[in-house]
């Protein structure tokens, strides 16, 4: 073998340069600064020239059965959104139900969207969302937990009042649609014997004289 192609054989079994092989510890040195190079982290000299960390945008989810949009935070995975939903105060979407029936008609023992009587009202509307009403005033009025001062009041909250002979003894239900935290005057949603489906006050005299408790059912 000529003396040229040896060399060669040599430099390329060594990974050395022909310059390298009478003095083969520089070839070595050279070597083992590029492995140094290649495995040191270089992320505190490099930082800046990183690029900028895009910023996730916000997710808005609509819900299907209520037409209302939802912001879901930053960083909250997709499967958190059904249980942020579910946390949504559920009284005020009742409420945002039952004004769709507005003007529909009274009937004694109604309890479908063609016609309501006030517990009947109070009971479709519940239903919707889990929960199970008793189809008459009384009983519902003894559902739930008291809210004792009408300044606490909260949408979705049940109002009851006496009837129109006994003014004393529930008689009529309403839902709350909401209310003065100074004053404790609320305005509720109903099914009246003359106007069907309507949003009363109540400081409206036939109202603040038949007035006899309110009952939260969510909780």
């Amino acid at each position: 073998m000529r003396s040229r192609d040896r060399n060669h054989k040599v430099c390329r079994r060594h990974y050395l340069s022909i310059a390298n092989k009478r003095n083969p510890l520089r070839g070595i040195l050279r070597r083992s600064f590029l492995l140094i190079v290649l495995t040191f982290p270089l992320s505190p000299f490099t930082s800046h020239l990183s690029p900028p960390t895009l910023q996730a945008q916000p997710t808005v989810v609509r819900h299907q059965c209520w037409d209302i949009d939802y912001t879901v935070p930053q960083g909250v995975p997709s499967v958190s959104v059904p249980m942020m939903m579910a946390s949504v105060d559920s009284g005020a979407l009742l409420v945002k139900k039952a004004h769709e029936y507005l003007g529909t008609p009274y009937r004694f023992g109604g309890r479908t969207p063609k016609a309501f009587d006030c517990a009947g009202f109070a009971l479709y509307l519940y239903r919707q969302f889990g929960h199970s009403l008793p189809g008459w005033s009384g009983a519902q009025a003894r559902l739930g937990v008291e809210v004792s001062d009408t300044r606490n009041l909260q949408p979705g909250d049940l109002v009851f009042f006496g009837g129109r002979h006994q003014t004393k003894t529930v008689g009529h239900t309403g839902i709350v649609v909401d209310a003065d935290e100074r004053t404790g005057v609320f305005r509720f949603i109903h099914a009246s014997t003359g106007a069907g489906v309507i949003v009363s006050r109540s400081t409206e005299p036939y109202y603040k004289q038949r007035y006899i408790t309110a009952r939260r059912i969510f909780l």
